[in-house]
This record gives structure tokens, C-alpha cells and sequence, in this order.
């Protein structure tokens, strides 16, 4: 096949994923406009089911291209972050059991034991309406390239037609199908992810003789750094910076901590059946992302054997494109017949990536508005307009879909690394300490709980404005600006302790009384059973026919 004929063959399997992205979920839509049926799909999944999908909303295109890109052009220290990328899970397997036993549909309802007002609810609604519109933007903005350089079309309108084509389409597609929707994205993006790179992986090593020794000695000969490649400190050597080791240890903390508890992660825990299944998904959501970073790093490493360092970084400086760009290199290249069909197997796979966790991000964003905003904080009702709560979700959907894809497409100009930096602090500093104290601290109390939500989120957003990453460099996203007081990248070793000192002190500093802050011995052992007289009244009118 020529380029032309690979780019239309291209275009065509992005059309047809959307297509059968829209037709899953218009089949899959919920049954009852009732609130079990769309936030969870009444939690009917099986583990098996459950952990694809969990790992699907777990994979972004920074686990698949990202993760590729960083072990190409950084080798040892490349390996490090693919390490980060697992560890998030294994923090998430800590409190799978306790989150599931006592949550219903959102974060916020984790929090209800503690404080079943509405001003905690509030904060908690913002402050995950704000992790996932930035997160959003990043996936949004990462699809949307990617999709405009594989069909050769280069310019910025291009690329963000693309971004409003498939943000409008994904918004679409989460309204109408809900958790159910989403779970089969999610899971069929899973598969063909890990079909796609495992078919990658085996024609690299079928070059190298299957002899990873061999695929390590041209990895190091070819990545143009020399043995620098297997040692620390590469990352160092592109950012020389005094902060380098303060920024690197930060954004590492972030993934482990943040990625562990970003809020449509934490969601699909509540769509198993109970404490024991959500542990089980997760077990095997770590071994499906392990997977799938074990073919990152292999790639990464042929791509630094294949087309060699110095190239990747003149066709892509940031490494986004070395996935790609070492497909295109096996089987003869795309112009052939087998390596068009590797090629656009695996462009199908970066496609899946992106839409699929967008739809995630756009349901919990859609949860968040529905049920903690409209019928809990707004209508303070428990059984009632559970009609109009679906239809509030539904036109949540579509709000923040509307200002996702408006921030997307002036992002395209933007250093967008920014946003994805700032979601996972967010969700390290401000959702991560208020779950654990809710879950394992007797004492934390309702201010604690708010000082840790608000505090942490703020302290992120407030610092990360006076950082080189908003002003004073070319890259930034105000480069004419000059505010940059603090010479971190990022500023999560600041705000992580600072969300969990909030918690304490706003706890221990709380002089009311009569409450029993402590939750309940069922959901410390991670049991199924609710803690709540009213969310057992939830669940039986949301189940009820």
C-alpha cells in the first residue's frame, strides 16, 4: 500500500471504532432511567469483566505512548516511571475493599458516613469535576493529535476539528449509555490494546531472535546516549535544573498517589457486587496493566534499538511518537501489506485508549452533577425525581463534555503536560488523604474532612500558578508572563503533606461533640454491607421495578 492508501485505511478503522463506540452504547444503555442502572449497571459485573474494565479506565495514552516515549529516550530512568505507573495500583488494592464497602455511586458518597451534610458533598463534586475536566482535556487533546498526524493532516484546525468531531461524539455515546456503555469500551479497549501491543512486541523480538540480550546490546548502541542509557539520570540531563530531583520525586508520588484515586477509578470499584469482587478486580487489573507496561518498555527499548535515539527525538522531542514510528519501521514498513495492518491494528489500539477513558471521565463528571449536586445537595431527597436525576447527569454529561472540548481546543496551542500534572496532584493532595482518614481514623472529623478537600486542591492550584509551567518559559502556558516564584515543575511534595496536615489539624482543632466519627467495624474489614440506613433505603428504591 502507498501513504495515501495507509492514512484512508487509517481513517476508515477510526470510523468504524466510533461508529461501533455509538452503536455499544445505544445497545448497552441503561434499562430504567433509575440511578443503579446508569451510575453502576445495577453492578451486575463480573470481576473477570470488571478488572478489563478497570484496567481500561486505568490505561491512558500516557501508559501506552507516553511510557513508550520515556523508556526510548531516557532508558533507566524511563524504567522508573513505567515502575510508578503499577505502583498506582497497588496502592488502589489497599482500599478497594473498604471504598466498596462503603461507597455507593461517587466519591462524595464515601464521605457520607462523616459528614452527611451538603457542604462536603459540594467539595467533594467540585473538587472531582475538576480532576476530570482537566484529565479530560489531556486525553482529549493527546487523541486528537495522535488521530490528525496518523491521517497526515497537520495543521491546528485540523487537529482541532478532530478534538470537537470525537469530544462531541464520546459525549453522545457516555449520555445514552451509561455505566454499562462504558464498561464495554472500556473492556473491548482493553483487549485490543493488549492484543495490539503483544503482536508488536512478538515481530521486535522475532527481529532480535527472540534473545533480549540482543534487543539490550542494540538498545545501548543505537539510543545515542552510549551506557548513560542503563543508568540514572538522564531525565536529569534534559532538565538541569537545581529542582530536577524535587520535581522527579514529586510527579513520581503524584502517579502513584494520584493515579490510585482519580475519581472515575475509584467509580468502577462501585460497580462490582461487593467488597470481595472489587479486590478481585483489581488484582487483576494489576495484572492486565502490568502487562501492558511490560510491552511499553519492551517497545521503548526497541525503539531506542531500531530507530535509534537521535531520530526519535528530531521526528518527536517528547517521544510521543515512538510508538508509531517503530511500527512503521517493522514488517517492511506501512507500505507493506503486513505492516499496514500491524500499523493501523495498533493506531486502532491508540484510538480505543483515549475514547475509552474519556467516556470513564465523562460519566463520574456526570455522577458528580447528577447525583451529589442535583439530588443531594440541591433536592436533599433520597427517593424522589430519580427521573430528573438521570436527565441532570445526562445534561451534566454534556456541560462538561461542552467545556472540556472548549479548553481542548485552545490546548492544542498549550503545553498540555501542565493539565495532567495538575489532575494528579489534585487528586494526591486533596481526594487521597480525605479517603484514607475517612477510612482508617477514627478521629477525622467533618472540618478536617473539608480543610483536607479544599486545602489540598487549592494549595495545588495556587502554587502550580507561580511555577515555570504557567509563566516565564517559552513552553509555558503564559510564556510572556514572569510570576514564576518557585523553580518547581511540580509542586506535589508541597501539596500532598500539606493536604494531609489540613486533615489533622482541622480534625484535632474540631471541638463538637456528640458524634461517633469512627466507621463502623464492617466497613474496616472491607465488608459489602452498607453503613447507612439511608443509602439502604437508596438502594432499594433505585432497585425497586
Amino acid at each position: 500500500m502507498t501513504g495515501g492508501e495507509t492514512q484512508g485505511a487509517v481513517l476508515v478503522s477510526f470510523l468504524l471504532i466510533v461508529v461501533a463506540a455509538l452503536f455499544a452504547c445505544l445497545l448497552l444503555g441503561p434499562q430504567r432511567e433509575e440511578a443503579e442502572h446508569f451510575y453502576v449497571g445495577r453492578r451486575r459485573n463480573k470481576p473477570l469483566r470488571n478488572a478489563l474494565a478497570l484496567a481500561g479506565d486505568y490505561i491512558s495514552s500516557a501508559t501506552v505512548v507516553g511510557t513508550t516515549g520515556t523508556v526510548a529516550l531516557m532508558g533507566f530512568d524511563g524504567l522508573f516511571v513505567a515502575g510508578s505507573t503499577v505502583a498506582a495500583l497497588v496502592v488502589l488494592s489497599l482500599l478497594a475493599g473498604p471504598l466498596r464497602a462503603r461507597g455507593r455511586f461517587t466519591i462524595a458518597d464515601v464521605f457520607a458516613d462523616r459528614a452527611p451534610g451538603t457542604a462536603v458533598r459540594i467539595a467533594a463534586a467540585v473538587v472531582t469535576l475538576l480532576v476530570c475536566l482537566l484529565y479530560f482535556v489531556v486525553q482529549l487533546s493527546a487523541v486528537a493529535l495522535v488521530t490528525a498526524q496518523l491521517l497526515g493532516l497537520e495543521t491546528v484546525g485540523a487537529q482541532r476539528a478532530i478534538a470537537v468531531m470525537i469530544g462531541v461524539l464520546i459525549a453522545c455515546a457516555t449520555a445514552v449509555g451509561g455505566m454499562r456503555g462504558a464498561t464495554a469500551l472500556q473492556a473491548a479497549k482493553t483487549v485490543i490494546v493488549l492484543v495490539a501491543l503483544l503482536l508488536v512486541v512478538g515481530v521486535l523480538l522475532t527481529r532480535f531472535g527472540w534473545n533480549p540480550a540482543a534487543l539490550l546490546d542494540a538498545a545501548q548502541t543505537n539510543n545515542g546516549t552510549g551506557p548513560a542509557y542503563f543508568r540514572p539520570g538522564l531525565l536529569q540531563r534534559s532538565n538541569p535544573s537545581a529542582s530536577w530531583t524535587f520535581d522527579f520525586v514529586g510527579l513520581q508520588l503524584s502517579i502513584v498517589l494520584g493515579a490510585a484515586v482519580m475519581p472515575h477509578v475509584v467509580m468502577r470499584l462501585h460497580a462490582t457486587s461487593d467488597a470481595a469482587a472489587a479486590r478481585r478486580s483489581v488484582r487483576g487489573a494489576l495484572v492486565i496493566v502490568s502487562a501492558v507496561t511490560v510491552c511499553a518498555v519492551v517497545l521503548g527499548l526497541g525503539t531506542a534499538a531500531t530507530v535509534g535515539g537521535a531520530k526519535l527525538a528530531e521526528v518527536s522531542p517528547g517521544g510521543t511518537g515512538a510508538l508509531m514510528l517503530t511500527t512503521g519501521t517493522l514488517v517492511g514498513g506501512p507500505g507493506s501489506t503486513a505492516g499496514t495492518v500491524l500499523f493501523i491494528l495498533v493506531a486502532i489500539a491508540v484510538f480505543a485508549t483515549s475514547l475509552a477513558v474519556i467516556a470513564g471521565l465523562t460519566l463520574t463528571a456526570s455522577a458528580a452533577v447528577g447525583h451529589d449536586l442535583y439530588r443531594k445537595a440541591l433536592r436533599r431527597t433520597e427517593s424522589s425525581d430519580k427521573g430528573v436525576e438521570i436527565s441532570t447527569a445526562r445534561w451534566g454529561a454534556v456541560a462538561v463534555s461542552a467545556a472540556g472540548i472548549t479548553l481542548a481546543y485552545a490546548a492544542l496551542d498549550w503545553n498540555i503536560q501542565m493539565f495532567s500534572w495538575v489532575a494528579l496532584a489534585v487528586a494526591a493532595s486533596s481526594l487521597l488523604p480525605a479517603l484514607v482518614y475517612t477510612l482508617f481514623w477514627r478521629r477525622f472529623t467533618e472540618r478536617g474532612l473539608l480543610w483536607t478537600l479544599v486545602g489540598g486542591a487549592a494549595c495545588v492550584v495556587v502554587l502550580q500558578t507561580f511555577t515555570p509551567m504557567v509563566t516565564s518559559l517559552p513552553s509555558s502556558f503564559l510564556p510572556h508572563a514572569d510570576i514564576a516564584w518557585l523553580p518547581f515543575q511540580s509542586v506535589a511534595l508541597i501539596s500532598i503533606p500539606t493536604g494531609f496536615a489540613l486533615g489533622w489539624l482541622g480534625s484535632v482543632t474540631d471541638r463538637r461533640t456528640g458524634r461517633d466519627h469512627a466507621p463502623r467495624a464492617d466497613a474496616r474489614r472491607g465488608s459489602s454491607r452498607p453503613d447507612l440506613a439511608a443509602r439502604r433505603r437508596d438502594d432499594a428504591d433505585d432497585s425497586r421495578t
